[in-house]
């Protein structure tokens, strides 16, 4: 009977419970009795992968409605009602279903529901499932194979024709053609049984491998090039694609081939991708090589030799750079280096690179500075000095040279210096020193005052040097120097650091009285610190060598210090006489002493002007008459040094034979010392503004 078929099956779906089910059955709440009021209640079926479900009611009594409103049972599949039942049903023959209908899916849910009544008691629903084989191969909505497909219960599976193989996918028949390798210098590479029509569903890989060194070149001819493209001419069905060096070219289909390619590399790779479908001849490519070229430049700001109009694998050169340029490796300067044309069209050495000659940050000169805005080649830079109390001697402008030092425009990279602007005086009219007048402010702003064991002057030759008579500091004690004032009040005091006496002056008495040689009167005092020079303090020029401004017989000059006055009192402002320049034979004769007259004197003063005690070691100075333009400037022609008389005349030392002993006494000792203090020491006070 059909019942106990059921029944068996029934009994055979339990058996396996678990897992899906293969069958099953489903009733009402307290079938076959009335069904509860209110009721809802959901079966969920499922049953294995492969199959469908068919649904079969062998009872059904639910309250008939419009539209099933109030009782029903439902088929839902994903969430979507595919049928609704109600009402008294009778089965058209004895022990058939009353509803038999087959669900293409492996899962169905079957809901039922009553409302607040159920006067008549309806007794429900008796429905049974089972799972029934799905025919893949011939149902429309599956196409599971792209070529054979092959049915079984539960399941399917696919299979290939000759020469194809099943893809990964297990669905898919494509031709195995990957895996070609080409290494002649030239051939042929074509589509899988070109000219016939390529086979769907494949993807095809060839290699093209030469010799470093050569590049792969590729022809395409119209005829042999056609490849299935889409509807709006674009590569998604079929293409063909070429990939070298890190480019990709194409994807390529049509009837159009590329044009030829130089894929500057020896490695090429092809692939060939094609779809389910078509009738397409496919393609054939001609492949050659050529040699690499590396590029004609190495590197920037460079030339190369040998040059050469291409250069190809294994060439060699020699890179330089340009003018004005320079090749860095690390921290070491090289003039050139070497570079070779590798296999893949590159150059050895290329992290090598010639940048700007950099001169770097100017050398600093002392009161000075340099100005510049770049520091690389043919960049300008000019030096001035920092104050109006200094002029530049030598050359300002510099450029940035090749081989990366600042020179000059004669092509020296000796650097300028700034030198103190000397001797300038506001000197306006003449007076005697000797019951004389004061000086005022400008008039000698280089002459000092030295306090020893005895009293004297100096002049300032330098920021740093002081040049006195030897027989005012010959005791060797370090005198202290009052500096930057006319008023000796208001100087400055500073300290010496030492004091140089002429290697042949001789020390026999240190009463100046009892002494008869004053030959080599010439001392050096080098202060503690430099001063900074301005308006109240700059040094005395000193004579040319060569005696090239040396004073005429009777031309005027001047001496000045705060030495003793007619008065016999020592005074508080600067003093200063003007005395006429004597011949020294002349001076000699009109006395009679003991006292040693010698070429390194010289002799001025007489009626009644002349230095006089307190006044020794200061300058004896005359108008440099070289430079017309300058007519306030004075040099220091001689130092005072012995006298016969206050007021008659003075015996001065002769500074100019002694240009090479000062030059040379100052240059070894600044070579020899330390660094000094490179904060001078103001003396000037601020004016206000």
């Amino acid at each position: 009977m059909e019942i106990s078929r059921w029944l068996f099956l029934l009994l055979l779906g339990y058996a396996s419970a678990g897992s899906p089910s293969m069958f099953g059955e489903i009733t009402s709440p307290n079938y076959p009795q009335g069904y509860p009021i209110n009721a809802n209640e959901a079966w969920e079926i499922q049953v294995p992968e492969g199959y469908g479900i068919r649904l079969y009611f062998i009872h059904l009594d639910i309250e008939l409605s419009e539209n099933c409103e109030y009782d029903s049972v439902k088929v839902i599949i994903g969430g979507e009602v595919q049928q609704v039942l109600c009402g008294r049903h009778l089965p058209a023959y004895p022990g058939t279903p009353i509803e038999d209908k087959y669900y293409p899916t492996t899962h169905l849910k079957l809901v039922f529901q009553s409302d607040f009544s159920n006067q008549e008691r309806y007794t429900g629903f008796s429905a049974y499932y089972m799972a029934v084989d799905v025919d893949e191969c011939e149902d429309d909505t599956y196409d599971p194979c792209s070529h054979f497909c092959n049915n079984y219960i539960g399941g399917f599976f696919c299979s290939c024709p000759p020469e194809y193989d099943l893809h990964a996918d297990q669905r898919t028949c494509g031709v195995n053609c990957s895996g070609a390798l080409y290494t002649d210098l030239k051939g042929q590479i074509s589509s899988p049984g070109y000219p016939a029509p390529y086979p769907e569903n494949s993807r095809c890989e060839y290699k093209v491998l030469l010799e470093p060194g050569y590049q792969v070149i590729l022809t395409f001819q119209a005829e042999d090039f056609d490849i299935e493209a889409a509807e709006d001419g674009s590569c998604s069905y079929d293409s063909l694609t070429i990939k070298a060096k890190g480019r990709s070219f194409g994807p390529f289909c049509g009837k159009t081939p590329p044009s030829l390619l130089q894929t500057e590399s020896n490695e090429v790779d092809i692939f060939f991708q094609t779809d389910s479908g078509g009738d397409h001849r496919g393609w054939k490519i001609r492949y050659s090589e050529d040699a690499i070229p590396c590029p004609t430049k190495v590197v920037d700001h460079a030339v190369l030799h040998p040059r050469q109009d291409k250069y190809v694998f294994k060439d060699s050169v020699s890179v330089s750079c340009v003018k004005g340029y320079e090749v860095l490796e690390g921290q070491k300067k090289l003039p050139s280096f070497q570079a070779r044309c590798q296999g893949d069209g590159t150059w050895t050495n290329t992290h090598l690179e010639c940048i700007p000659v950099d001169c770097g940050s100017p050398e600093k000169i002392e009161n000075g500075a340099a100005t510049f805005t770049h520091s690389t080649y043919e960049s300008e830079m000019k030096y001035r000095c920092s104050t109006e109390y200094y002029t530049l001697s030598g050359n300002d402008t510099y450029r940035c040279s090749v081989d990366g030092i600042w020179r000059n425009n004669n092509g020296e990279s000796k650097l300028p210096d700034c030198v103190p602007v000397c001797g300038i005086s506001s000197l306006e009219h003449q007076s005697k020193i000797f019951g004389g007048s004061a000086a005022k402010e400008g008039d000698f702003p280089w002459v000092v005052h030295i306090v020893s064991d005895t009293k004297g002057g100096g002049a300032l030759i330098s920021d740093r040097w002081i040049l006195t008579a030897a027989h005012v500091v010959q005791n060797g004690v370090k005198p202290s120097i009052k500096v930057g004032s006319w008023r000796l009040g208001h100087a400055k005091e500073l300290q010496s650091k030492r004091v140089i006496l002429h290697s042949k002056w001789i020390v026999e008495d240190l009463d100046p009285k009892r002494k008869t040689n004053y030959d080599n009167d010439i001392a050096l005092i080098q202060l503690s610190n430099k001063v900074e020079l301005g308006p109240c303090l700059y040094p005395v020029c000193l004579p040319q060598k060569g005696g090239r401004n040396s004073p005429a017989v009777g031309e005027v000059g001047y001496v000045a210090g705060w030495g003793i006055t007619e008065k016999k009192s020592e005074i508080r402002w600067l003093q200063y006489a003007a005395v006429v320049f004597r011949d020294t034979d002349e001076c000699r004769k009109t006395v009679v002493t003991d006292q040693a007259f010698t070429t390194n004197m010289m002799c001025a003063g007489g009626s009644g002007k002349d230095s006089c005690a307190g006044d020794s070691g200061g300058p004896l100075m005359f108008k440099d008459l070289t430079n017309p333009t300058d007519i306030n400037k004075l040099y220091i022609s001689g130092i005072v040094s012995w006298g016969i008389e206050c007021g008659k005349f003075g015996m001065y030392t002769k500074v100019e034979n002694y240009l090479d002993w000062i030059k040379e006494t100052i240059e070894k000792v600044e070579k020899e010392e330390d660094e000094m203090n490179t904060e001078p020491v103001n003396i000037c006070p601020e004016k206000k503004a």
